[in-house]
């Protein structure tokens, strides 16, 4: 079951959230939250690569058990995504792989391999990304 959280701001500002038991829980700000997702992909060795393959293998066999885990995550601890970019390190990796792969065939060379490297990066990943969130926002 669900409960509701109220949050408040003490007098240096901070976001903080009144939890079931009375206590005051930090909340990070979106900025803080993105400086240490940013700062923990030079970290390879804290990265959980199994749970990100894991994670890659059933959404494309039975998206329903990652969705089911999310959701199991939001319920335990109240965030939907995990603070870990193993999955973005691998995704990153796949796309470089098929992209080389893809330039190697096609015959494109050094620069056209690398121009349709970042443009599946850049657009087809990132901007129709970006594109689809916003619009179903």
């Amino acid at each position: 079951m669900l409960t509701s959280v109220h949050v408040s701001k003490t007098e240096n500002s901070s976001p903080r959230s009144l939890s079931d038991n009375g206590m005051m829980e930090d909340r990070h700000t979106a900025q803080a939250k993105r400086r240490k997702y940013f700062r923990r992909i030079f970290k390879y060795r804290q990265m959980d690569f199994d749970f990100a393959m894991w994670q890659m293998l059933y959404l494309l066999l039975s998206p329903q058990k990652v969705y089911r885990n999310f959701q199991y995550r939001k319920q335990t601890k109240d965030q939907w995504a995990r603070d870990d970019p193993a999955f973005l390190v691998l995704l990153s990796i796949w796309l470089c792989g098929s992209s080389v792969g893809f330039g190697i065939v096609l015959s494109l060379g050094f620069v056209g391999t690398l121009k349709f490297l970042l443009w599946v990066v850049f657009v087809d990943c990132i901007g129709v990304g970006l594109l689809i969130a916003t619009f179903f926002w």
